[in-house]
């Protein structure tokens, strides 16, 4: 869960930064152990979250997966099979319509 602080610096301007912790009391012991004078600690909203990836300002523990396919984290052999069934399927469709010669998809061993 990520949680968004924020706070006033000593010129005045207000400052945030995204934080992923298990609850709320972990996200302000993280700021005071930064000595961020914290004002308002909440939960993050997607655009919080948006907001601090693109300012540098989002500190997390997870990884972002390398890999994804339709918001799911697959592997690499995962990934290969997906990408089989796709040329296989775009073949299946020319050779259906026309477009690609039958005796192509032979192998010839």
């Amino acid at each position: 869960m990520y949680w968004i602080i924020r706070w006033t610096n000593a010129g005045g301007e207000d400052q945030s930064i995204v934080v992923e912790a298990k609850n709320k009391v972990v996200a302000e012991t993280m700021a005071l152990k930064r000595d961020i004078p914290f004002v308002i600690i909440s939960e993050a909203t997607d655009d919080d979250v948006r907001a601090a990836r693109e300012a540098k300002r989002l500190w997390s523990y997870t990884k972002e997966p390398k890999r994804t396919c339709f918001g799911q984290p697959v592997g690499m052999s995962q990934l290969t099979c997906l990408m089989l069934c796709g040329v296989w399927t775009i073949s299946l469709l020319l050779r259906m319509q026309g477009l690609l010669p039958p005796d192509m998809l032979k192998l010839h061993l």
